[in-house]
């Protein structure tokens, strides 16, 4: 197991004769019943679940490089998984539920990218869930049953989240409040310059005013005819 080949067909010797035998076997993993014959090479495995065992969770574990299905669920394992699990990249299955285990959940473990099962619950885990990488694809069942543990994919929230929540509502509440202010602000600038420059310009230059009001009435005078013209076209095409 601490190595990442294994031979699938064996040597048998008897009375002087070599015959080969392949491999055969029926591995419980995953919550299901999986019969394994031409590719049990690629079944390393460590069952060991429901027992009496006790004490802290074996650390050396951790160096079986070659490991793929790990179960120690429905035991008296007592401690904290160790942040060296993430040393077994090959690691498939990992069921330790139902135990005594405590602490943290190791920040490492979402870099098992093959992890495609994983089952902690009904332990006594605490803090908040490294819910990134491989941990991503887990559902709330491979954490529940820790009352102390919370974050996502959980419903119990942990207080820095939310913190971090009503602190970020704050600034957002603050950052449209200041954008707010500025935009009236803006359009009333926006109406007092367009509106009290021109004036002041035209009272205080007597010839511009004149000529601004003259532009002003030949432009609607221009549309007044504009507009007979349109009406007389419309009521001649109507007789």
């Amino acid at each position: 197991m601490a190595q990442e080949h294994n031979m699938d067909m064996y040597s048998l010797h008897h009375n002087g004769t070599v015959s080969r035998y392949d491999e055969r076997l029926i591995v419980i993993t995953k919550g299901q019943s999986l019969e394994y014959t031409r590719t049990l090479s690629l079944v390393v495995s460590i069952d060991l679940s429901d027992n009496n065992l006790s004490g802290e969770f074996p650390e050396g574990i951790t160096k079986l490089f070659g490991l793929v299905f790990l179960n120690l669920s429905m035991n008296h394992i007592i401690g904290q998984i160790p942040g060296s699990i993430s040393m077994l990249c090959q690691l498939s299955s990992l069921d330790l539920s139902s135990n005594k285990l405590s602490g943290t959940i190791p920040s490492s473990m979402p870099s098992l990218t093959f992890l495609s099962y994983l089952n902690l619950s009904d332990n006594n885990f605490s803090g908040k869930i490294p819910f990134t990488g491989q941990m991503t694809t887990f559902t709330e069942l491979a954490f529940a049953g820790n009352p102390n543990l919370c974050g996502t994919p959980l419903v119990t929230k942990c207080q820095d989240e939310d913190l971090d929540n009503r602190q970020s509502a704050l600034e957002d509440k603050i950052d449209g409040s200041y954008v707010d202010q500025w935009f009236y602000l803006s359009i009333g600038l926006g109406f007092a310059v367009g509106i009290l420059v021109p004036y002041f310009v035209l009272a205080i230059r007597r010839s511009w005013c004149d000529a601004y009001f003259d532009f002003v009435d030949k432009i609607v005078k221009w549309l007044l005819i504009r507009r007979r013209v349109t009406d007389a076209k419309n009521h001649a095409r109507r007789q």
